[in-house]
C-alpha cells in the first residue's frame, strides 16, 4: 500500500512540475519575444 502511494506521490509531483515548467517557459518566451521586437524596432528606427 505504502508503495503505491509513494509512486502516486512521485506522479502528482511530476505533474505539478510538469505544469510549472510550461507556464515558467511560455512566460519566458513571451517576454522574449517582446524584447525581440522592441530590438528590432530600435535597429530601424535608430539606425545610422
Amino acid at each position: 500500500m505504502s508503495f503505491n502511494i509513494k509512486i502516486l506521490e512521485k506522479l502528482i509531483a511530476d505533474f505539478v512540475n510538469d505544469i510549472t515548467y510550461k507556464r515558467i517557459s511560455n512566460k519566458l518566451k513571451k517576454k522574449d519575444l517582446i524584447a525581440e521586437i522592441d530590438d528590432q524596432r530600435s535597429h530601424h528606427f535608430y539606425s545610422s
